[in-house]
């Protein structure tokens, strides 16, 4: 087996396990997204003024749903958290600087006293062949490292997910008695008066100072004759 190749596929292979394992992150971040909505309509549209025992099974059911909930949320930040301690992602240098090193390599050789053309291409494509390949298995091993530890975490994310599911799939029968009994009742709202504002009922008018004048015609708009004396 040639080893620049293996290492090489392992290289690669970890890029694209890194590249799925980012990918793979809607599908729970949806599946959150609805549990975390059908809790809160089931806690929000609850009868708190119920039964005792119905009461404290909604709020047991409820609390340790959230919990796991909470819980599943948590890891999957950490798949996300690339900004951790040792979660850095390695690649190999571009092309132009790989390529300058071993041009660097011919120049470094090429300068050293009695080099011959032939040996000195020799010798530098055999140092930066090994220096590749341990870029390539250094590279490798760490990426696989970081997949590893974000597999991990993803796969307790869903576990989680799926027992806050199983809680909230419980929640469902306190949830679906207190609908039932409160089903058709009509939702009074009450409104307590804490404190009576005053309220000066008395109006005050103010004198009217116009003058107005009273014409009352009597010859219905007739003209009358002016007596002279």
């Amino acid at each position: 087996m040639n080893p620049e190749e293996f290492y090489k596929g392992q290289y690669d292979k970890s890029l694209a396990e890194r590249t799925e394992i980012n990918n793979s992150l809607s599908t729970p971040i949806g599946i959150l997204t609805a549990l975390l909505a059908g809790l809160y309509f089931c806690s929000t549209n609850f009868s708190y003024n119920c039964n005792p025992g119905l009461l404290w099974t909604f709020i047991i059911i409820a609390i340790i749903s959230s919990v796991l909930l909470i819980v599943a949320i948590i890891y999957l930040i950490l798949v996300f958290a690339d900004f951790l301690k040792g979660r850095d992602y390695i690649s190999l240098n571009d092309s132009d600087l790989l390529n300058k090193y071993y041009v660097d390599l011919v120049n470094f050789y090429n300068n050293q006293p009695g080099a011959i053309s032939s040996e000195v291409l020799i010798r530098s494509k055999k140092e930066f062949d090994e220096y590749l390949l341990a870029e390539l298995i250094r590279n490798s091993a760490n990426n696989q490292r970081i997949n590893r530890i974000k597999t991990a975490l993803l796969f307790q994310s869903h576990k989680f997910m799926i027992y806050g599911l199983i809680f909230l799939s419980l929640l469902i029968v306190p949830f679906g008695i207190d609908f039932g009994k409160n089903r058709g009742k009509d939702k009074v709202q009450k409104v307590k008066i804490e404190q009576v504002i005053p309220i000066d009922l008395n109006i005050k008018y103010n004198k009217d100072t116009i003058i107005r004048l009273l014409l009352k015609p009597t010859d219905h708009g007739k003209a009358s004759a002016i007596k002279r004396h």
